[in-house]
């Protein structure tokens, strides 16, 4: 046995908090794990140490990527910004939110920052196709409420009960998936206890009849609507987003990625490809652009 990587693994295990949380990670038994660290592991060594050095490896190229130095911290674009002011609002005032907009553009990170900062009255909810039923959405709910499952119409009175009393907001990104049965069952909660709120985010689709005639349903309940485009993205946002540019030119190029379809979220990608290339330059951000297929503006 390599007594690096029995040192690594002991570290492994430490950070992970646990054998069982390490184990799991590794897809392998705990006495696996405490059998190897000990030197009495008698099963397959080489297959283990090849696991655990792909991992290591791994990880550790990951770490030393340039790209690790942006920082994962929110940043506050005008758009995310208001978008988080509108989820505020929605939380004060009760009632149905709904902010829609172009893919990319900080939506999402608005509502994971509004999480951070109000962790006791506020619950968010991802959706995608898998998850829109009626039943599996109560589920989701049900779990990020730390409460049991079950039927349909049980499931929907416990959680009543959790969101009813002092003021909460119910944050569901990427609503557009939701059908008109999921909708109403959703708003009824709302029926129940007036001051909950309800924020649903999502595409362009979320407030167009056109797009989803669900949302018909629930426009005349609606007290905030926005809709946000990659066009609103400004160049301060860029410089923000991406600190270690500070020629202006530089900026002006991501800037026309970012009011592509790409929107922020193209752009960071594109800033965060040329940072482990090494070329921050013009030329470089250009060439990566290129590389990653992006069409600008």
């Amino acid at each position: 046995m390599k007594a690096e990587l029995q040192r690594k693994l002991k570290e492994y295990v430490e950070r992970c908090g646990s054998q069982r949380k390490a184990a799991d990670n590794l897809n392998v038994s705990p006495p696996l794990i405490s059998r190897y660290l000990k030197g009495t592991y008698d099963g397959d060594i080489e297959k283990f140490e090849q696991k655990l050095e792909e991992m290591f490896t791994t990880a550790e190229a990951a770490e030393n990527l340039a790209s690790k130095t942006i920082t994962a911290e929110y940043v506050p674009t005008s758009i995310s910004q208001a978008v988080f002011d509108t989820i505020h609002l929605c939380h004060l005032k009760g009632g149905i939110a709904i902010e829609s907009g172009d893919a990319g553009i900080g939506k999402t990170m608005a509502a994971k920052q509004y999480i951070k900062e109000y962790p006791n009255s506020s619950i968010y909810i991802s959706i995608n196709p898998c998850l829109a039923t009626l039943s599996a959405c109560l589920k989701l709910i049900c779990q990020k409420l730390r409460i049991s499952t079950g039927r349909k119409d049980d499931m929907w009175i416990r959680i009543c009960d959790a969101l009813s009393g002092e003021r909460k907001v119910l944050i569901i990104d990427e609503a557009q998936h939701l059908p008109v049965k999921t909708i109403e069952a959703v708003r009824a909660f709302i029926d129940a206890d007036p001051t909950l709120g309800i924020c649903m985010i999502g595409n362009i689709a979320t407030l167009s009849n056109n797009g989803n005639p669900a949302y018909a349903q629930i426009q005349n309940r609606t007290k905030l609507t926005e809709i946000r485009h990659t066009k609103n993205i400004t160049l301060d946002d860029i410089a923000m987003l991406c600190p270690r540019l500070k020629n202006k030119k530089e900026l002006e190029l991501m800037l026309r990625i970012a009011h592509s379809m790409q929107g922020i979220r193209g752009a960071v990608n594109v800033y965060s490809n040329a940072l482990d290339n090494e070329d921050i330059s013009y030329n470089g951000l250009r060439a990566m652009a290129s590389a990653m297929q992006i069409t600008m503006n």
